[in-house]
């Protein structure tokens, strides 16, 4: 199997509209549902607008805080990885008792229904912090804080080699299950 992950494009934003609004997805990344979301509680699906509006400024690599790249496993795109440096989010940091210095945070969907349930996200998190983000300077650890329901997410950074640390409720976003991986 060969995964990758190719820069999240213009192009890609229908595709990524569909995962975000994929039962699967949306209950943790839908309009309402914390640091993937796109509004607040009660909004409906993601709509195309909504979409662009949240992605399409961030494909610039040069101005982007967030590193946005689908995930692709021997060729057909599954969902989304995303990566930022905690140093441009020092609120965030601070409220997962994280400092910002050298950390970053990353996140992950597999948008592709027949993908989940296949062991792929243990294997995406760890070639992600192997190949992009630890292969960025200055980057010494990376942080994923699924929400403590997402038993899934929580399992699959824990078999990536990131050791949960704490919980912690994160104003405007609720709570969350730090979970931390040192560069080697």
């Amino acid at each position: 199997m060969q995964i990758t992950f190719p820069a999240l494009t213009l192009a890609d934003l229908s595709r990524l509209r569909r995962w975000l609004n994929s039962p699967h997805v949306y209950e943790w990344w839908g309009v309402d549902s914390g640091p993937g979301s796109l509004g607040g509680p009660g909004d409906q699906a993601a709509t195309a607008a909504q979409v662009r509006e949240k992605y399409a400024p961030g494909l610039d690599p040069e101005a982007a805080g967030t590193h946005r790249h689908v995930i692709s496993i021997d060729g057909h795109p599954v969902g989304l990885i995303q990566w930022y440096p905690l140093d441009g989010e020092p609120e965030y940091a601070a409220a997962i008792g994280e400092g910002s210095s050298g950390g970053a945070g990353i996140d992950l969907l597999i948008g592709e229904r027949d993908a989940v349930d296949r062991g792929l996200g243990p294997q995406v998190l760890d070639a992600f912090v192997r190949e992009v983000v630890f292969a960025a300077p200055g980057i010494t650890r990376v942080i994923g804080a699924p929400h403590p329901d997402n038993v899934r997410s929580c399992r699959a950074f824990e078999k990536a080699g990131f050791v949960f640390v704490r919980e912690a409720t994160v104003p405007g976003e609720g709570p969350e299950r730090i979970h931390v991986r040192h560069r080697s």
